[in-house]
């Protein structure tokens, strides 16, 4: 199966658009839904859904992420 992650080196995703992210951090083996937001001073962050502190805030660091798929519907 091809894998369609986007390492955060080589592109981020649109700022408040709803991803996949990966993280670097060893001991967290999911992934989460997350936002790519700009923040007041120009910097940028990943944000848990909608929440207001960043993944980094508490020392977890997204190392990738990828499209949300289509939702699910089914065929009649």
């Amino acid at each position: 199966m091809e894998s369609n992650w986007i390492d955060i080196n080589d592109r981020l995703p649109d700022p408040g658009e709803y991803v996949l992210v990966s993280f670097e951090n060893e001991c967290i083996t999911t992934v989460d839904i997350g936002t790519y937001r700009i923040d007041a001073d120009g910097s940028g962050a990943f944000y848990h859904c909608d929440d207001d502190v960043s993944y980094a805030t508490f020392g977890i660091f997204v190392n990738a992420w990828m499209p949300l798929p289509e939702i699910y519907r089914r065929e009649e």
